[in-house]
């Protein structure tokens, strides 16, 4: 169960993963070792996985960023070829398995419409059924892992008044 502050130290790393355990552990008015647990026990329980880097894609030349949805029912055989290109397509920058109108969801990113046209969606459509893409124009929110982290804190503060 996380508490008050794992959710300090959450955030600290968000705004800045190469922050010291002395620099938080003088924010939070506590020590390093304590932040040192801290830590520790929030990789250990999976919390925390690593520290990440946020790359502009774009601006290596990757401006384009689709996101695709499929299903498949073309039997095992094809399934495993659609699971293996997937995994192997470095411009699939992530996916997943769902429940809904897509059997999977993905994240692709290309340099132009063309080339995901001719070497993305055309290897895709036969193993696949109703391939859907839609390309992003703008974006008009990125991930707001802080935002996120003062709602679990306001929905803690709920819980423990009530």
């Amino acid at each position: 169960m996380t508490d008050d502050l794992d959710l300090f130290v959450l955030e600290k790393l968000i705004d800045d993963s190469s922050i010291t355990f002395k620099e938080m552990a003088t924010l939070a008015k506590t020590d390093q070792r304590t932040i040192a647990k801290r830590c520790e026990r929030l990789r250990k329980a999976g919390i925390v996985r690593r520290a990440t880097v946020d790359v502009d894609w774009s601006k290596l030349g990757l401006t384009v960023t689709a996101f695709m949805g499929t299903a498949t029912s073309h039997g095992d055989e094809t399934r495993e070829k659609l699971l293996e290109f997937i995994q192997q397509e470095p411009r699939v920058l992530e996916a997943y398995t769902t429940l809904g109108s897509h059997e999977y969801f993905m994240t692709v990113l290309d340099s132009n419409t063309e080339k995901l046209r001719a070497e993305v969606c055309d290897k895709l459509e036969p193993l696949t059924m109703g391939l859907s893409t839609s390309v992003i124009v703008k974006s008009i929110k990125r991930p707001d892992h802080k935002g996120l982290l003062r709602y679990l804190k306001s929905v803690g503060r709920r819980k423990r008044s009530d």
